[in-house]
């Protein structure tokens, strides 16, 4: 009898010392790969471009909006004459005020940034935030729709920030 309840015991801590272990590991994976940095990704989409998609993690000390870390970083980002910066009209000058923007079916438009811009060709700002944590069931892990403009749009060490050109309703959510 006391064979057998020392043999239960045995495999209850054995069990919990699983679960801490593993606990344990995902955390410091976890804050090993959270780096001081945003991982800033821009797709052009079908934008004339001599730019190539950009994908890297840009250094910050603690919050900082989107358009502070990407103005620190040089980028361009002009917004709408109505709705200002919280509303993406151009990333480094594309797409180009003078040329029209060629998405099929609206092969002569020519984005002038007045209100917002077309429906049809516009920047998508996406966010993804920084987890403790993973949880794979957990929406705040993945990318997402801003929920608010770049001006106003708080980003922390470890999160995403994307910017997709989007034409025709065709949103390319990275990967």
């Amino acid at each position: 009898m006391f064979s057998d309840t020392s043999t239960e015991a045995r495999k209850f801590f054995s069990a919990i010392f699983v679960v801490v272990l593993v606990i344990s590991g995902v955390t410091l994976w976890s804050t090993q790969t959270r780096a001081n940095c945003v991982n800033v990704l821009i797709d052009y989409g079908s934008l004339d471009s001599s730019n190539a998609d950009f994908k890297k993690c840009l250094t910050v000390t603690g919050e900082i909006t989107a358009l502070e870390l990407m103005q620190n970083a040089n980028f361009k980002l002009e917004g709408t004459n109505k709705y200002g910066n919280n509303v993406i009209c151009r990333l480094n000058n594309l797409p180009k005020p003078t040329e029209p923007i060629g998405v099929k079916g609206h092969e002569d438009y020519i984005e002038e940034c007045k209100e917002m811009p077309a429906s049809f060709a516009y920047w998508a700002v996406l966010e993804k935030r920084w987890q403790v944590i993973p949880n794979p069931f957990d929406l705040n892990g993945k990318w997402a729709w801003a929920q608010v403009g770049v001006a106003e749009l708080a980003m922390k060490p470890g999160d995403g920030l994307a910017f997709v050109f989007v034409t025709n309703g065709d949103v390319k959510f990275p990967d």
